[in-house]
This record gives C-alpha cells, structure tokens and sequence, in this order.
C-alpha cells in the first residue's frame, strides 16, 4: 500500500514537471534581431551589424574596458573583422520583453580563422543582448555583453 502512495505521487510529480522540461523556449522580436546580428557577423558585414545598435550603445568586451558610443564599436569591429573571419552560433535561451526594453540571453560558440592563416580559434561562452524600443518603433541593441567559459588566446 505504501509503496502504491509513492508510485502514484511520482508519477503525478512527472506530470507537473514534464510540460515545464518540454515547454520550448520562448521567441520574441528580439530574438531574431540577435540571430540577425550573428548572420551578419558571419558575413563580415559590419554595416548591416552597425544597424542594429541604438543610437548610444554599449559593448562590453570580454576583456578590458567597455566599447562606449557606436563609432567605438564600429572602430573595434572593424580591427577585429580585418584580422579574423568569424563564424558564431547563438543558443537563445531566454528572452523577454517588457515595456521599452527586451532582452536575449544564452550561449554562443565561435570559431575564428585567422585572416592570414593558422589555426583556427575555438570560443565558447554566454551572451547577453539588451535592447531598447526605437520612438519610431523597432528594437535596437542598446548593451551587448559577452563572456568566455574558458580564456582565449589569440
């Protein structure tokens, strides 16, 4: 009888938690906006990335000091883009909006190939995108943060 109790309450505790374990992620505007970023990385198209960012954005590297204002952005872009072509896969693992502001979060894995040669370097690490509704409508990224699981060295 006792181990019928426990039989009945597990299986009822699986039906609780089954349809928040199956339950997919949920996909917002915002989503797509970074999925788009990502193509056009990939691209190597830094003007298609550029308009993306709200008027005063903020990029927050893995190291060293944050990227303030879209022409610093642009100027380390550019460097990076010359140097390396990039191919990064976003992981969107959540996302949500709320008034003027939506966010997109998960992890991204990059391969970088140097330009000129070598071997390729292998990144892997969380993300975080910040956007900000536009007064004429459409969201912008306004902050942009990315971390490393492991250093990288280049």
């Amino acid at each position: 009888m006792k181990l019928g109790r426990i039989a009945l309450a597990l299986a009822v505790a699986r039906l609780l938690i089954a349809p928040a374990i199956a339950a997919p992620m949920s996909v917002t505007p915002v989503t797509d906006i970074s999925q788009q970023w990502a193509g056009y990385w990939n691209a190597k198209n830094l003007r298609a990335v550029m308009t993306l960012y709200a008027p005063e954005p903020v990029f927050h590297s893995t190291v060293g000091p944050a990227w303030e204002g879209a022409v610093a952005i642009r100027k380390n872009f550019a460097g990076l883009l010359k140097n390396y072509d990039p191919d990064v896969t976003l992981h969107s693992e959540r996302s949500q909006t709320s008034g003027t502001l939506a966010y997109d979060s998960g992890t991204y894995s990059e391969t970088i190939a140097r330009v000129k040669g070598g071997a390729p370097i292998k990144a892997r690490g969380s993300y975080l995108f910040l956007f900000q509704k536009q007064k004429r409508g459409g969201w912008k990224i306004l902050e942009q943060i990315w971390t490393e699981h492991e250093a990288v060295k280049f």
